[in-house]
């Protein structure tokens, strides 16, 4: 709907039967959209993709946050999901953020997330194994923004403070 430049449309910041939604007309539209909805079904893509188990799906949402992570830290991450769930499979434990529970670690932290460089451990193993000095070691990619990457869009100038 098409409006004037600087006018605003004659329902804003009115709801329910101010805006013109009488229960009729809003068991009417209910029906219409329940009727598309069974004409226009939406395919599933997620249980398409790792199936109807919802630890399996909730295991592609950890991997999908994994290499976003990756990327973002600027590592390099060779893991596919097949990979990611063989790994998944064989696991004895259960997976989460608590201090006793499994989590993928690299085991060299200088390199990137590649099948060779990891393997499972509790969080605790992974956050006090021993390194090369008194401090932690840091990921390679330091963060885009340290190294001056704008990953939001390609062509895009600006800066944040």
């Amino acid at each position: 709907m098409a409006f004037k430049r600087n006018s605003t449309p004659w329902n804003k910041g009115k709801r329910g039967i101010e805006a013109g939604w009488t229960p009729e007309r809003r068991a009417h539209q209910s029906r219409l959209q329940r009727e598309y909805i069974k004409r226009h079904p939406i395919p599933r893509r997620l249980s398409t993709i790792v199936g109807p188990d919802p630890e399996v799906q909730r295991h592609y949402y950890r991997w999908l946050r994994a290499r976003a992570q990756a990327k973002f830290w600027a590592q390099e991450w060779t893991i596919s999901w097949e990979d990611y769930l063989d790994i998944f499979k064989t696991a004895p434990g259960k997976w989460s953020r608590s201090m006793e529970d499994l989590n993928l670690a690299r085991i060299d932290t200088a390199a990137g997330w590649h099948l060779w460089n990891v393997r499972l451990m509790t969080r605790r193993e992974a956050m006090t194994r021993s390194t090369r000095g008194k401090r932690r070691i840091k990921p390679a990619g330091l963060g885009s923004k340290q190294k001056g990457i704008n990953w939001r869009k390609k062509n895009d100038t600006r800066t944040e403070d």
